[in-house]
């Protein structure tokens, strides 16, 4: 056995410090603690790594001068085969504090010092190091070794707290990567409301950059109309589904809020997290799953006739309200129309639009297209289950057309879900809460159903809060011109031909028929004329036969007789249009200098 250790060179030491760098700076604090409580005692501290490489001594400068003669220096190899057994080393072998004293060492370079020692733990509590106070045998103290373990245990606790702060980091950045990695906004919030996280989507939704939302209380991004609503929901600890504006550098935005509690496993609420859905996202994720979008808005509705404008005047006021809407008309009139116009111009019109026809679903599956289900609900469901059209349009609108098709068990879960405000899937339990806007359609009277025991009462009167009745094209004739020119032009421009003109006499027969069908079927004969006719002027004989009067309703019609029909017709339009020359010739679809050819031929132009 050497009567002395050996020593690493210099450029090793370095290397073992530099690998034991996390270790020193948890034990750092600690030793400048120890060297403050042996100042002038005549003792040394010495910090060790396992199995016994000493990495730093601090003491009195003779003491110091003293021990570096025994070698008690950095980079001294201290283990039981270099040097025997001593404190430094049978403490971290015995795994608990050693106190070893003058001939106690088995090193005899050593009896003349006394050592207490005590082993360091790390997170995982497997001994890393220790920590060794020596001095000379005349100074030996009884509490040397209770000063020792105090020191190595603050050192132990050190490590373990710095392990889970860098575990904590690493989480925070993984948590952090997973976030920000979502294409929703999230936000979280503590109890107090104040915001503790933000990922880059949600900064992006705001326009805000990075650091400006963490700290903030969330009202400060929250429109005042909302706040008030906001605060009882997150102070409510219950999970919940809004539209909700919100404020930031881009202005006022209304989004989809998902808020959903955070929770300890024993159950406290800590705060609250908000999952924000833009709405580019949220029509997306309508269209994906089987939803759908409003396109049209009031400027796509034509019509000049007053019953016309009185409904969309009704429709507009309404659209500003959470009422529900009925709308009545005949089949082909443009309910679905005036139902995406309304969700444009709501408040939900950042929300999803979803429609449903009620007579287009078998019986059996309209409940679960309508509430969805769980997976394996019943056979020949999907193993993941569906979302119905109720959580599809959450925060948006949905359109149920044909609703007096429903089935009366139908109505009844339809009427207890539109008073209660929840849903409850096929094969679930637990309720799911819904905020959609309800707008139903009927093509019957659904009074007379409702008296007929055909429909319930209860949920007449629940649907219709306000009632719009589209009227049929037969009693708006005056709209017929424009409205087949209005078509025509969409047509040409999705077949890429050329937009026709009217004839007169054509414009005279569409304004005379019936038309059962109503819009759509308007549609259809105007894009059978265009398709005939070849881009050309649009003529009686391009028109379907079954529109065109029967051959004796014709008896003794003569072309003074269209002539006269079509002077009717632009006398009509000029007492509605003041006389203004430029909307008549817009209304009937011709040119203004085909609209003066015309009232020059049928005299209309001294008038």
């Amino acid at each position: 056995m050497p009567p002395v250790t050996r020593v690493l060179p210099i450029h090793e030491l370095n290397d073992l410090l530099t690998e034991h760098e996390f270790f020193l700076n948890a034990a750092d604090p600690v030793l400048q603690m120890v060297e403050i409580s042996i100042r002038g005692t005549g003792f040394i501290a010495s910090l060790a790594a396992a199995p016994g490489l000493l990495l730093k001594v601090l003491g009195d400068a003779p003491v110091l001068s003293h021990a570096e003669t025994r070698y008690n220096v950095p980079g001294a190899l201290r283990m039981v085969e270099e040097v025997g057994g001593s404190a430094l080393t049978m403490s971290m072998i015995e795994n608990k504090p050693v106190q070893i004293s003058g001939c106690e060492h088995f090193n005899k370079y050593f009896h003349g010092w006394t050592c207490s020692s005590a082993p360091i733990h790390d997170e995982m509590e497997e001994v890393v190091g220790s920590l060794t106070v020596s001095g000379h045998m005349p100074n030996k103290q009884k509490h040397t070794l209770a000063l020792v373990t105090a020191a190595a245990a603050t050192i132990s606790t050190r490590l373990r707290e710095s392990r889970l702060m860098i575990s904590q980091q690493r989480l925070g950045s993984m948590l952090t990567s997973i976030y920000n990695s979502l294409s929703d906004g999230l936000l979280a919030i503590d109890n107090e409301m104040y915001i503790t996280h933000a990922n880059i989507h949600m900064l992006d939704i705001l326009g805000l950059r990075e650091g400006m939302l963490v700290g903030e209380h969330i009202e400060k991004i929250i429109h005042p109309d909302d706040k008030g609503r906001m605060k009882a929901l997150l102070t409510s600890g219950l999970s919940e589904s809004l539209e909700v504006r919100l404020v930031g550098a881009k202005g006022v935005q209304q989004h989809m809020c998902r808020i959903l509690p955070t929770k300890l496993q024993s159950g406290e609420t800590v705060g609250m997290t908000l999952t924000i859905t833009a709405r580019s996202q949220m029509i997306n994720i309508a269209q994906q799953v089987g939803g759908n979008y409003a396109k049209y808005n009031f400027s796509d509705i034509k019509g000049e006739h007053p019953a016309m404008q009185h409904q969309i005047s009704l429709a507009k006021r309404a659209a500003g309200t959470n009422s529900r809407i009925l709308l009545t008309g005949e089949s082909g009139t443009g309910k679905e129309l005036f139902a995406q116009a309304i969700h444009n111009s709501s408040l939900k019109r950042n929300g999803p639009f979803v429609a449903i026809s009620c007579a287009a679903i078998p019986r059996d599956l309209i409940e679960s297209e309508l509430f969805g289900y769980v997976g394996g609900a019943f056979t020949g469901a999907r193993q993941k289950g569906m979302v119905g059209k109720f959580e599809l349009a959450n925060a948006g609108t949905l359109f149920l057309d044909e609703i007096n098709s429903l089935p009366l068990d139908m109505q009844a879960k339809l009427l207890r879900a539109l008073q209660q405000r929840e849903i409850i899937r096929i094969g679930d339990t637990k309720p799911t809460p819904i905020n959609a806007r309800i707008i139903a359609a009927t093509n019957i009277d659904l009074y007379e159903a409702v008296q007929q025991g055909e429909f319930r009462e209860d949920l007449y009167y629940r649907l219709n809060v306000v009632e719009l009745t589209v009227p049929p094209l037969r009693e708006r004739k005056e709209d017929i011109p424009m409205l087949a020119n209005h078509i025509l032009k969409r047509q040409s421009r999705e077949v890429g031909f050329p937009v026709p003109e009217l004839s007169a006499e054509t414009i005279s027969v569409l304004s005379e028929y019936r038309w059962p069908g109503n819009v759509r079927e308007l549609d259809n004969v105007c894009e059978r004329a265009l398709l005939v006719a070849s881009g050309k002027t649009i003529v009686p004989k391009h028109l379907p036969e079954s529109i065109l009067p029967r051959a004796e309703e014709n008896v003794g019609l003569s072309t003074m007789s269209v002539q006269d029909m079509y002077s009717q017709l632009i006398k009509r339009s000029m007492i509605v249009n003041n006389g203004n020359l430029s909307k008549v010739a817009k209304e009937l679809g011709v040119a203004r200098t085909t609209l003066y050819r015309n009232m020059k031929k049928f005299g209309l132009m001294e008038e």
